[in-house]
């Protein structure tokens, strides 16, 4: 087969545009598509005895256009040549409408995809509105349950009525008031509770009015026939075009106030009677107290906050010469000299600044010469708690100075006398006793070195005795040393503390850290209270305080020297200290005060303990004040 052709009917020519003659002289690959006609052309080499079917296929007319036809191919035999028969239909109008019908499917897919998104975003929105009404519908049954129980547990009687005023709802409370149960009072009037019916219409000719009613009282019956006071406020319901509906009522109980108003004037009665039996005590109590101020022996007086005298007792009138008529409305400048005028208000100004009482020692002129006093002044306030003056209390404590101060000159001379046994007792101990100690070991050893190739018991014996005198020259080294250190004599404080500090971290196994300035060069005095003091110190922490750490400090601060020690131990309430613990703070203090200075212990439970004290390097007393 050569694919050409040897026959061809009139359609073939009218479906082609070609003659008879045209076609008969050309073969397939006129008519054909390339593709299509290497396809037919493989079909009918490879042809069965029943044919093939081509289903599509492009043809080119004559004209150059090209149709879409279905192909059979039958094969058979004639004049003994095998031939094939090309019966040929035109499908292009089919084609076009499955073109049509497929460019319809893909429009109509787009469509229904599109329509997809929006139903898709649609019923998002829509679940979100669902979800966001369901929400609404929610929180506003979580409001309505909220003031349906807010209404329901309410303290006072909340009702709701129709136009005419019969009850449509009200809360228990309610109920509990009126003494009705849950049901009774259904369809019943309002107006049927109110005592007076007089009352009831001017009330509701103000509601009428003004549309609300707030805190009316009124008289209201309960169940029982028994009336009670009330408290009532009433607003008008309206729907939406401003027609009343109905109103709500809400109802307190004044029966309580009532008592509480009857109760308070019983007792404001009562609160006169007491006030008046008050005065006559108050009056009772101002004789007394005037009977004091006379036969007392301190000096007593009331200044206000200008600094101008308003009381003053006779004791002060007999000290200074003045009555209390004539220092009335003066000044301390106005009565005594500048310096000691500029003290007392100084003091006084305290007082009222710092709101509280005050003990101090005041030097006041007496005829025969400046007297001490020592004065506790306090302020004090009017009914405001303004502060409205100064009260003094003063009593002379001159003759009780002057044997205090000969009870610390005694005391100082007690304890420089303690000193120097010290000092005595130590030099003895180290020249007197070390030297024989010495001397004795050095017999030891010699017997020892005699004993040791002939006598080995007795050797052994020698040893011990040497160890034992070894160590009884170290005892006796360290209470020299305690009862006076030759360091303090020798190189002075600081070193005297560095060999103590190291001395009881040994023993006790507490860090000890010494800080330190350029100390200059102190009295004998200062030195030794400043040893003393950080000595009775140190040995109270390493006995009471369980501490681990321990810092003194030394500083010089102007002509002061400043001791300070501070540990981390359990500390103590400084109010409450044992009979040894007072005695030896109260020790400290005697020290500090003989050189001049001061001491002050801080010190709670559990926060540890500081030890502060004050001492003038030139020795001289004052020069802290």
């Amino acid at each position: 087969m050569q694919g050409r052709h040897v026959d061809v009917n009139d359609a073939g020519c009218m479906m082609t545009g070609y003659t008879r003659e045209e076609l008969l002289q050309s073969d397939v690959w006129l008519l054909w598509f390339p593709e299509d006609a290497q396809n037919a052309w493989n079909r009918e080499g490879k042809l069965s005895e029943w044919g093939a079917s081509l289903p599509e296929c492009r043809v080119r007319k004559k004209d150059g256009s090209e149709i879409w036809v279905e192909v059979n191919l039958i094969p058979f035999r004639s004049n003994d040549k095998d031939l094939v028969l090309e019966i040929v239909r035109d499908i292009t109008g089919r084609k076009r409408s499955e073109t049509a019908l497929q460019r319809a499917h893909a429009e109509l897919e787009r469509d229904v995809e599109v329509r997809a998104k929006e139903l898709e975003q649609t019923n998002q929105r829509l679940k979100r509105e669902i979800e966001e009404r369901k929400r609404a519908e929610e929180e506003l049954k979580r409001t309505k349950e909220y003031l349906e129980n807010v209404i329901e547990n309410s303290v006072d009687a909340i009702g709701i009525v129709d136009r005419r005023g019969r009850f449509i709802l009200w809360n228990r409370r309610a109920g509990e008031i009126f003494g009705y149960q849950s049901d009774d009072l259904a369809g019943r009037s309002a107006f049927e509770l109110y005592a007076d019916r007089d009352d009831l219409h001017r009330m509701l000719e103000r509601l009428r009015q003004e549309e609300v009613v707030r805190e009316y009282e009124i008289l209201m019956k309960k169940q029982d026939g028994s009336i009670v006071p009330m408290d009532i406020s009433i607003s008008l319901l309206k729907d939406d075009h401003g027609n009343t509906i109905g109103s709500v009522c809400v109802a307190r109980d004044l029966s309580e106030r009532k008592r509480g108003e009857m109760d308070l004037k019983r007792a404001r009665d009562e609160l006169s009677r007491y006030s008046k039996d008050l005065e006559r005590q108050v009056r009772a109590r101002t004789r007394e107290i005037m009977g004091i101020l006379k036969y007392t022996p301190a000096v007593v007086s009331i200044k206000d906050t200008d600094g101008r005298y308003t009381l003053v007792n006779s004791r002060h009138e007999e000290l200074f010469g003045i009555s209390n008529d004539h220092i009335h409305g003066k000044s301390d400048h106005e009565i005594f000299p500048r310096e000691f005028a500029d003290q007392f208000r100084a003091n006084d100004l305290q007082v009222l600044v710092e709101g509280h009482s005050r003990q101090i020692e005041e030097q006041i002129p007496h005829r025969d010469g400046v007297h001490t006093y020592l004065s506790v002044k306090f302020p004090l306030y009017d009914e405001h708690g303004a502060a409205s003056g100064v009260c003094g209390i003063s009593t002379d404590i001159t003759e009780l100075k002057k044997a205090q101060n000969q009870l610390r000159r005694l005391s100082g001379s007690i304890m420089a006398g303690q000193e120097k046994e010290r000092a005595a007792i130590a030099r003895e101990l180290h020249d007197e006793l070390g030297q024989v100690l010495t001397a004795l070991r050095m017999d030891t050893v010699w017997m020892l070195n005699h004993l040791k190739d002939t006598d080995l018991k007795a050797a052994n014996r020698a040893v011990a005795m040497r160890e034992l005198i070894d160590k009884t020259i170290d005892e006796v080294r360290g209470i020299a040393l305690r009862l006076r250190p030759s360091v303090l004599d020798d190189l002075g404080l600081i070193p005297a503390l560095e060999w103590y500090t190291a001395e009881l971290e040994k023993r006790s196994g507490i860090a000890f850290v010494l800080n330190h300035q350029d100390i200059p060069k102190v009295n004998e005095i200062v030195a030794t209270a400043a040893y003393r003091i950080a000595q009775e110190a140190l040995t109270n922490v390493v006995r009471h305080s369980s501490a681990t750490h321990v810092e003194v400090s030394l500083q010089v601060q102007g002509d002061v020297l400043a001791l300070t020690v501070v540990d981390n131990g359990r500390g103590f309430n400084t109010v409450k200290l044992s009979e040894s613990e007072s005695l030896g703070v109260a020790g400290m203090r005697e020290r500090a005060n003989l050189a001049g200075g001061t001491l002050d212990i801080e010190s709670q439970p559990g926060k540890g303990s500081q030890v502060h004290c004050r001492l003038p390097i030139s020795g001289k007393r004052g020069v802290l004040r």
